[in-house]
């Protein structure tokens, strides 16, 4: 199984030979077997990839992220998954059963928001129960907008009580837009593997956003995110701060009372998702994360 997040951030020719992917640079170069990467990071223009290399890489669904001048995220390269089942999922995606997608976004939602206490820390959540309560009270499709309600009252307590998220001056917003952006990248690359859309969400169904089905999907990870903001996000986004965020899908973390890598927890949880969401015999996946 694939398991490397490759990050090349300096002037960096990058080819394919025999397998491998060869990223030379000014100081020697470095091979790598395709098949342990998992997503390759572009992190600045210097770098030149060539064609055949992308092409062996999109073979292997290997998720390459290219970044812009500023290092940050900007798109991504999506292969034509190699699935046979691809043309039948698709179909079965266009027909998800409506009151399937509502509890399953309650799920997600409820889950976020538990996540979300935990992420607070002990000191916190000894004087402050009120996310949970929060998290109790979500209704299916969340109707009452609940998770909104947790966030006004999240952020300024996992960050300081003037932080506002679509403040982009404040330094904290790019760190989670960073991490936020490699998250997003990870879950739709299991969307992809599967053979589904990410264009055709649950919840999301913004007709500018290409990662509607990832964006829903990946609400319960956020928190991992912002617990590695909290401590650096005084700091410009540096490369070690970036290296930081890119980490996260190397976390080992708890779901359902077993111990995964971030990005393996991912995989099962879309994997999950999807199944219940076909399947008019599958149960709403389990969702139970230790931070």
């Amino acid at each position: 199984m694939a398991w490397r997040t490759v990050f090349v951030n300096e002037h960096a020719k990058i080819n394919y030979k025999m397998n491998d992917i060869n990223i030379q640079t000014k100081e020697g170069g470095t091979r790598i077997p395709i098949d342990d990467i998992r997503v390759l990071i572009l992190g600045n223009t210097r770098t030149v990839i060539t064609s055949y290399a992308v092409n062996e890489l999109q073979k292997k669904n290997v998720k390459i992220i290219n970044c812009d001048e500023k290092g940050m995220p900007v798109g991504e390269f999506l292969s034509y998954c190699d699935n046979t089942k691809q043309n039948i999922n698709i179909w079965k995606q266009f027909d998800w059963a409506e009151n399937r997608k509502n509890l399953l976004w309650q799920k997600i939602v409820q889950t976020k928001i538990f996540n979300q206490h935990q992420a607070l820390g002990e000191k916190v959540i000894a004087n402050y129960g009120k996310l949970k309560e929060i998290g109790l009270e979500v209704k299916e499709a969340d109707e009452d907008n609940r998770e909104g309600q947790a966030a006004r009252l999240y952020f300024p307590r996992i960050f300081d009580k003037d932080f506002v998220r679509s403040n982009d001056s404040l330094k904290a917003n790019a760190h989670l837009n960073y991490g936020y952006s490699i998250l997003l990248s990870a879950v739709s690359r299991e969307i992809v593997a599967a053979g589904f859309l990410t264009q055709i969400g649950v919840h999301h169904q913004s007709q500018t956003n290409p990662f509607n089905l990832a964006s829903d999907l990946m609400e319960p990870f956020r928190p991992y995110v912002d617990r590695i903001v909290k401590w650096q996000r005084d700091s410009p986004l540096t490369l070690e701060h970036k290296l930081n965020l890119v980490s996260v899908l190397n976390e080992e973390i708890t779901m359902n009372s077993k111990r995964y890598e971030l990005a393996q927890a991912v995989q099962k949880h879309v994997q999950e998702c999807l199944k219940y969401l076909c399947s008019d015999d599958s149960e709403l996946p389990e969702m139970d994360f230790e931070l």
